[in-house]
């Protein structure tokens, strides 16, 4: 709710406030209540004190989202009764109000961290020195990052392992601690402790560099120790992936293994489609529409969001003819990483055989190397075979985007398929 302070005479400044239960994987116990202030394009962020247990389930959990307070007659985990617990929220609300009432009579916008410090002493809190506050803060502020910037849920995932990485490497560390040289250690760490390929390593830096330019954004800090250090460039080899023939091999393939014949029509289905395996797992009965699939692509959706949508050919309607899901899901999904695993075996299988040797760039030499294509295969490959197949027969890159959810322009895009020497010799042939 937006507060004009002093009534609606007051022209100077709005500020809302929030209290949320913070939100970790899998813990919904003892969850921290946060305060967020907004104000002036700005955000504070501000621990309570108190905790509650949640729910997924609304009905179960302590905690009313409307009104963002303990729901009545309530016990806390450290037995504190909802309504001494929805006082404190109350006392705080008041002690914010307060704040800004001076703000006002100052004529001054508080950055987060004097916000911060003035709303502890305002509680009677002590106020942390300022070493021991950044040190804290780094990570504290990281974990906000992942809460409540518009990123996916991908994203988050791999935000979660930089984390861990930087916590692992130096568990101290602090915004003033990040500048060139830190960088240039935490990549060889990365590369040599951990093992990572180079792209892997690229792609670990440029969402540590996401999360400066947030930081920097909403006050955290002003250090910017990205201008002196460059991240690099990634760099990939030809695009592996199965032909249409192969494809249908596996489309016909008669396979006894109930998991396996699953995995198989799931591939081969997101062949067809083209989807990433993010939003391919998330589409249900209702994101068919007049013959096609139609969903907004999940790296898209908060930026430029791009409508993905693609008539469903018979092969694909086959597939789907087979599953009833109860939740409505289309295919019986399972997890990301058994279904890479699964993806393998299949390939291997005896009624299917593809194990042809492909040259590839070795990710942490990035030198070339010939493996059997079965030890690479995932369910990035059938995303290739989606975009790569439209390619080769001559459709449009503009068209091809349109159903596979690339934003326009993806520098991404001409890595889904390889310039073959017969498309060189066909468009040579045209200014003979």
């Amino acid at each position: 709710m937006y507060v004009n302070l002093y009534g609606l005479k007051s022209t100077y400044m709005k500020y809302s406030v929030k209290f949320y239960p913070e939100k970790r994987k899998e813990i919904i116990e003892n969850v921290p209540i946060m305060l967020s202030v907004t104000y002036s394009l700005k955000r504070m962020f501000f621990y309570t004190g108190l905790r509650c247990n949640i729910d997924k389930d609304p009905k179960k959990s302590q905690w009313d989202i409307e009104t963002s307070r303990m729901k009545k007659n309530q016990i806390a985990p450290n037995w504190q009764t909802s309504t001494d617990f929805n006082n404190e929220l109350t006392d705080i609300t008041k002690a914010v109000n307060d704040l800004f009432k001076v703000y006002e009579s100052e004529k001054l916008t508080p950055d987060p961290d004097r916000l911060r410090n003035d709303l502890k002493a305002k509680l009677g809190k002590e106020v942390k020195k300022e070493q021991e506050k950044d040190k804290e803060g780094f990570f504290d502020r990281f974990n906000k990052y992942m809460v409540d910037a518009p990123l996916s849920d991908g994203r988050k995932m791999h935000l979660k392992t930089t984390r861990i990485k930087l916590e692992k490497f130096k568990p101290d560390t602090t915004f003033k601690d990040i500048d060139s040289q830190y960088l240039t250690d935490f990549q060889n760490n990365l590369l040599k402790e951990h093992n990572l390929s180079k792209n892997t390593v690229i792609s670990e830096l440029r969402r540590l560099r996401a999360f400066f330019s947030w930081a920097i954004k909403n006050d955290w800090t002003e250090k910017q120790p990205f201008i002196k250090f460059k991240i690099g460039t990634e760099s990939f080899g030809d695009p592996i992936y199965i032909t249409i023939q192969e494809r249908d091999i596996l489309y016909n393939a008669i396979i006894e293994n109930e998991s396996l014949a699953r995995v198989r029509d799931i591939f081969v289905f997101q062949c067809l489609i083209g989807a990433r395996v993010g939003d391919l797992t998330k589409l249900t009965k209702n994101n068919i529409i007049n013959g096609c699939v139609q969903y907004i692509a999940g790296k898209t959706k908060d930026h430029e969001p791009r409508v993905a949508r693609i008539p469903l050919t018979e092969k694909a309607k086959t597939i789907l003819a087979r599953y009833n899901e109860p939740d409505g899901r289309l295919l019986p999904f399972i997890s990301d990483q058994k279904y890479n695993e699964q993806i393998k075996q299949l390939f291997k299988h005896d009624s299917v055989k593809i194990t042809r040797i492909v040259t590839i760039l070795d990710p942490k030499t990035r030198q070339a190397k010939q493996v059997s294509i079965d030890t690479i295969a995932s369910s990035h490959q059938a995303r290739r075979v989606f975009v790569g197949s439209l390619y080769h027969k001559g459709v449009k890159d503009s068209i091809i985007a349109s159903m596979s959810g690339h934003a326009q322009d993806s520098k991404a895009f001409s890595r889904y398929y390889k310039i073959e020497q017969a498309d060189q010799q066909s468009a040579i042939s045209l200014i003979e």
